[in-house]
């Protein structure tokens, strides 16, 4: 079994060929891109609220997808109950989904290093049934492309390109008139 940091622009394959497991916000975490079109707005908030509440993990059964406490994630004093949550899921997906692929998207201000620990920890105490590899999401690295302008510099652009076109015409136009005296 192989553990592999990737960013979320470069995670390989469709996300059904993981079982997901990220942290209970519905509003700016990744979860909503999880249950987006899948689960009921309503539903979702029902279960990250009670994810939170009590404080223990949960599963969107029968979708490949769990997610954690949001404290164990953003609040740096409950990091060390990551690690439990961690080894209660791999245990969770042994038993209920069997998926040979984990994707683990945690992403926050915070980075992945506290993450990468608590999953090596789980690891450990809960050897992973059936894993091939886990993912683990850090943020989208940049594309290799030119990076998309904004409106107000394409609308600068176009601008310019028209006033050198009009410029040229005019010159042109103005050449044709010399010519013909």
């Amino acid at each position: 079994m192989r553990i592999v940091r990737t960013p979320s622009n470069k995670v390989e394959g469709p996300i059904s060929d993981y079982h997901v497991l990220t942290y209970a916000d519905s509003g700016f975490g990744p979860l909503p891109h999880y249950t987006k079109r899948r689960v009921p707005r309503d539903q979702v908030e029902e279960i990250v609220s009670r994810i939170n509440q009590r404080d223990e993990a949960a599963t969107f059964f029968p979708l490949p997808l769990s997610a954690v406490p949001r404290k164990v994630i953003w609040d740096k004093l409950h990091w060390s109950e990551l690690r439990a949550h961690l080894a209660d899921f791999l245990q969770v997906n042994a038993r209920a989904f069997g998926a040979r692929r984990i994707l683990i998207d945690l992403q926050s201000p915070h980075g992945t290093a506290h993450v990468m620990e608590a999953l090596r920890g789980a690891v450990e105490d809960v050897p992973p049934v059936c894993v091939d590899e886990i993912v683990v999401v850090t943020a989208a690295e940049a594309d290799d492309e030119q990076p998309p302008i904004s409106r107000r510099q394409r609308d600068a652009n176009v601008i310019a390109a028209i006033a050198k076109d009009h410029e040229a015409r005019a010159a042109e136009a103005e050449s044709r008139v010399r010519r013909s005296r």
